[in-house]
């Protein structure tokens, strides 16, 4: 559910992405970006990673931590 979301991030520039979502603290020239998207119910936080290739977003992942990102 939360993977369709995001799925049309894919492909992407990380200017377009930046317009979309915002920047998230997150370093122009790194090749992961990653942002909090949600919490679980028992407070897990839900981020969503943007991996570039050549730069456009090739790969969106989601997991779970208890840490900030």
């Amino acid at each position: 559910m939360m993977r369709e979301k995001f799925k049309h991030l894919l492909g992407k520039t990380r200017n377009e992405i930046t317009q979309e979502i915002g920047d998230g603290f997150n370093f122009p020239a790194n090749e992961i970006w990653t942002y909090e998207v949600g919490k679980t119910w028992i407070g897990r936080r839900i981020i969503l990673s943007i991996k570039f290739k050549e730069k456009k977003a090739s790969e969106i992942i989601f997991f779970k931590s208890f840490k900030k990102c």
